[in-house]
């Protein structure tokens, strides 16, 4: 088979020098293909065999360049629809079971669930730096999912700022042994993105799973 450098010698015009690598198109093949009959050797014709293979294997990289387009633009497509899917959920308030509580304006609420009746439960917010900004205490519990409310004030009675909070929980029986408890925390989505190929809902800086809902209001 010719080589570049023969097709240039025989009067090939070269092509233009570029900066960075790029693939041969069909024009490009077909040129190519073209040059070499025009300058084969007369007394070693190029095998119609070797000239039926190149085609088909131009034919199957062609080919599997489209199938990865096509399916490119199918993810894309795929992935459009999904946040499209989870527009209607801005501006609603979701609930989902972490130990989380979303300050606007005013007071803020959240909860929890007991998996026994609890004498003590006991809630300690803190701030994005872990420092417990207020405990807040609650008596005679029973099993079940309770609503709570934060005023949004500090232990010393300052308003604290907008955002969300991580708070801890626990709660004692009759005995002074622990219940099973677990956080529950109603927030506002304010936008949706894509994460590794998977819609999520925003709570601020919070990305959620849609399969983390367990109630939409």
């Amino acid at each position: 088979m010719l080589d570049v450098s023969e097709l240039t010698a025989a009067g090939a015009t070269p092509a233009p020098e570029r900066t960075g690598p790029r693939a041969l198109g069909q024009d490009d093949f077909l040129k190519l293909l073209i040059t070499q009959l025009k300058n084969q050797d007369p007394l070693n014709p190029t095998d119609n065999t070797e000239f039926v293979s190149q085609l088909a294997q131009f034919s199957q990289l062609e080919q599997s360049a489209k199938q990865a387009q096509l399916l490119q633009q199918s993810l894309d497509a795929q992935t459009a629809s999904l946040q499209f899917t989870l527009l209607p959920m801005i501006g609603r308030t979701v609930t989902i079971g972490q130990p989380l509580v979303q300050l606007g304006d005013g007071s803020a609420t959240f909860g929890y669930t007991l998996d026994k009746n609890a004498t003590k439960v006991l809630v300690s917010i803190q701030d994005h730096q872990g420092q417990v900004v207020r405990s807040l205490e609650y008596r005679d519990q029973l099993a079940g999912v309770h609503a709570a409310e934060w005023d949004g004030k500090d232990q010393d009675g300052r308003v604290m700022p907008k955002g969300l909070y991580r708070y801890l929980i626990s709660a004692l029986d009759t005995e002074g042994k622990a219940v099973p408890v677990e956080g529950r925390a109603s927030l506002t989505v304010s936008g949706v993105r894509m994460e590794e190929g998977q819609a999520k809902l925003l709570v601020g800086d919070l990305a959620i799973d849609p399969s983390a809902i367990v109630e939409l209001r």
